[in-house]
């Protein structure tokens, strides 16, 4: 293995030279500008060698090769000095369609040698050699048709792109195929190397201007020379990557049009490290498009979007960046959005994301439609959907026109789960699940009115839906519950439904009586109400029931005793159903009383009682009252004596039977009448008497004759009935014996009432 790459001639004084020792300098110039042009450079055109079209006089299209230059795999320049007319023969014999079009090295023999000095059996005896192209047209699918090989030291390479990476790990393949290394062609081996031109439309025997279609096979066809190498310095302090063309301008001057593709001198600053230098702004120009298929890095710098013309954020420009920031605020890595507050403008600077469409029909000048749809404000403020605005709020949301949403929760699934809407009627903020719809909370826009699972609530707080329990109660069919379920030391009162689909209120806790308590603060002091009063549990471990602090009215606003009812009833029910109320001098609940210290009203059998160990009184649904008897027979029955008048000193006569009493005094002129009778005059000493009512039964009849004229003088009563009795009245003495007179009486009326 050798270490030698090139051999140079070396001349002196006096030295015989030869054709040899010039051939050999040629060879050595020739190899290292091949090295050079193949080391820093891919083969392929450099410049120029365009496809272009014309029309003939006779309206053909004619195809030319502009002037321009291209080296090939073997480091030899090809040089086109002049327009190149493509002749209309070249493509005889070829399929219609799109053709390929290849140039090539070519060299000929040329200046033969001088009259006199020929050599004999020289077959080579000439002094130049001609250097040209050729133009070679047609398909020339696989490699060995296209390019004759490389050799780098005893190994020949077929195709040249697999040879700068055979000794490499994994043998890496060179797209460019260029090797500068390789033991480059003979003068007597003009090996081939076909360079891509590009490709032309040839229909119907003749050749046809391209269409877009096959312009853009014919770019991606032709084959330009590359930069090989690693570090690439700007002159000057700039770097710039542009396409080599500039459109021209109607009638603008070339002069005009070519200083306005240079720099200016905005673009040059004068830094505080180097006052007296001029640097370019930004070093490297990107002067068109640009692809990355790599990652794109920014080592401790930022990207910046300025204006057209540049922004120089001394004189106020408005700053759009993108920074790495470490260590951020918080000891961590931030990626920061630099948006400067405008200067001289009222609106704010955003960064907004939103919808692009393409408009326009140049490839080259693609426009876009653009609506906004997220917006970030220098402030920090946040608009989705409000775009159009500047923000007054940190996050502003504008709800979808189509069914109002604002906002989508998914589950770790992916699945929609939860969603905030403005409701399907738009009045309102709704929180519902997958359907937009329903409701699982909604506030009413106008009203200010909260629905729990309901869209029209109709009260400041309206639920609705509540799930019937099943079983038991306790515990399901909840509807508004507060407090900790799962301490419930912590206390918890709650909404339900109860074991007949009832609401209840529920108060609970694990030892301590609940209550609800009502206070008013006239003094300010939450902590020492100036009026206040509860009702809950009177004490722990006990379900009764207690309220204190104040009056209780039913019925009125102006309670004057400690229980006030103002209605029509007060109503007790159930087992133990009744009226309990203490004796004013007790002063202490007593459970069986003895001597009338509490008495219960309560009804047991259909009957009213008043009780004090033992029933005292007691009312029969038929209106019977029993004194010392349960069970009264009589509209009033008193087990015992009755005391009548004002001090008590007359006692009611009894007897077995149910009787009535009517009492009375007619006149001697009849026309009398009582409680319960009427008296009338029949005839002379002969009087009727009336019951009304009448006796069930006949009565017993006692009358006698109030203050008589003489004392022979009596009454008799005849016709006694329920109805009534005749009374006559008589003198029994001579001279008048027999004869009727007329005579005041009394009666007494003694009989049954039922």
């Amino acid at each position: 293995m050798t270490t030698e790459f090139a051999e140079r001639p070396r001349f002196f004084e006096g030295q015989y030279l030869g054709a040899e020792d010039l051939q050999a300098l040629l060879r050595y110039f020739s190899t290292q500008l091949a090295r050079h042009h193949l080391g820093s450079h891919s083969w392929g055109i450099a410049s120029g060698i365009e496809l272009v079209y014309q029309d003939s006089p006779q309206g053909a299209v004619e195809a030319y090769l502009t002037p321009g230059l291209a080296t090939d795999g073997y480091g030899r320049a090809i040089v086109v000095a002049e327009p190149f007319p493509l002749d209309a023969g070249l493509f005889a014999g070829q399929p219609a369609g799109l053709v390929n079009v290849w140039i090539r090295y070519d060299e000929a023999a040329g200046q033969g040698v001088r009259p006199g000095f020929e050599v004999c059996g020289a077959t080579d005896a000439y002094a130049r050699v001609v250097e040209s192209f050729l133009v070679e047209v047609g398909e020339r699918k696989t490699i060995e048709t296209r390019q004759g090989g490389v050799a780098l030291g005893d190994d020949s390479y077929g195709d040249a792109r697999e040879a700068p990476g055979a000794l490499l790990p994994l043998q890496p393949l060179a797209p460019d195929g260029s090797v500068p290394a390789q033991r480059f062609p003979g003068d007597d081996d003009p090996s081939l190397w076909l360079i891509p031109v590009g490709r032309v439309l040839w229909q119907g025997g003749t050749l046809q201007k391209p269409t877009p279609a096959s312009a853009t096979q014919s770019r991606l066809f032709r084959r330009h020379s590359g930069w090989i190498g690693e570090a690439l310095h700007g002159t000057g302090g700039l770097l710039r990557l542009r396409g080599r063309w500039i459109p021209r301008a109607g009638a603008t001057p070339v002069e005009q049009l070519c200083e306005a593709d240079q720099p200016a001198a905005a673009d040059l600053v004068f830094c505080a490290s180097d006052p007296d230098t001029p640097h370019f702004r930004e070093p490297v120009w990107l002067d068109a498009d640009t692809r990355a298929r790599g990652h794109l890095r920014y080592y401790g710098t930022r990207a910046e979007w300025v204006d057209a013309g540049g922004t120089d954020y001394l004189a106020q420009g408005t700053v759009t960046a993108l920074q790495r920031a470490a260590p951020s605020a918080v000891d961590g890595v931030d990626l920061r959005v630099l948006l400067g507050q405008p200067q001289g403008s009222a609106g704010p600077t955003r960064l907004t994301l939103g919808a692009a469409t393409p408009t326009g029909t140049d490839p080259c000048a693609i426009g876009f439609s653009y609506t906004a749809g997220v917006a970030i404000q220098h402030d920090g403020r946040v608009g989705i959907g409000s775009t159009d605005k500047a923000l007054a709020l940190p996050l502003t949301i504008r709800a979808l026109a189509a069914n109002g949403g604002l906002v989508g929760l998914e589950g770790t699934g992916g699945a929609l789960a939860w969603q905030i809407n403005m409701g399907p009627a738009k009045n309102g903020l709704n929180v519902t699940q997958s359907d937009p719809t329903l409701s699982n909370l909604f506030i009413e826009a106008a009203s200010g009115n909260v629905g729990i699972g309901t869209l029209t609530p109709g009260a400041r707080l309206d639920i609705q839906g509540v799930p019937s329990p099943q079983g038991n109660a306790v515990g399901n069919g909840k509807w508004l519950q507060m407090g900790s379920s799962t301490a419930p030391d912590a206390g918890q009162a709650w909404f339900q439904y109860g074991p007949q689909l009832a609401p209840l209120l529920v108060l609970s806790d694990f030892d301590d009586p609940p209550r609800v308590q009502f206070q008013q603060v006239g003094n300010g002091n939450e902590a020492a109400a100036q009026f206040s009063s509860w009702i809950g549990q009177a004490r722990g471990n006990s379900s009764d029931l207690a309220l204190f602090g104040g009056s209780v009215g039913i019925g009125t606003l102006t309670p004057s005793r400690t229980l006030h009812v103002l209605g029509s009833e007060i109503h007790s029910g159930g087992g133990g159903a009744g009226f309990s109320f203490e004796n004013r001098e007790t002063g202490a609940f007593i459970g069986n009383p003895g001597n009338g210290e509490r008495w219960v009203w309560y009804a047991s059998g259909g009957n009213a009682r008043l009780w004090s160990n033992g029933d005292k009184l007691t009312v029969t649904p038929a209106g019977r009252m029993g004194l010392g008897t349960a069970a009264p027979a009589s509209t009033l029955e008193v087990r015992g004596a009755i005391r009548l008048g004002d001090n008590g000193d007359y006692f009611a006569v009894g007897g077995l039977a149910e009787m009535r009493i009517v009492a009375g005094q007619a006149s001697a002129g009849g026309g009398s009448a009582g409680t319960g009778w009427s008296a009338t005059r029949t005839g002379t000493g002969q009087y009727t008497v009336s019951f009304a009512p009448a006796f069930t039964a006949t009565p017993v009849i006692v009358a006698s004759l109030v203050d008589s004229a003489n004392d022979d003088q009596v009454c008799t009563v005849r016709n006694v009935g329920p109805g009534g009795f005749t009374l006559i009245a008589r003198d029994v003495t001579p001279p008048s014996e027999g004869s009727f007179v007329d005579n005041a009486f009394h009666f007494v009326a003694y009989g049954p009432r039922t």
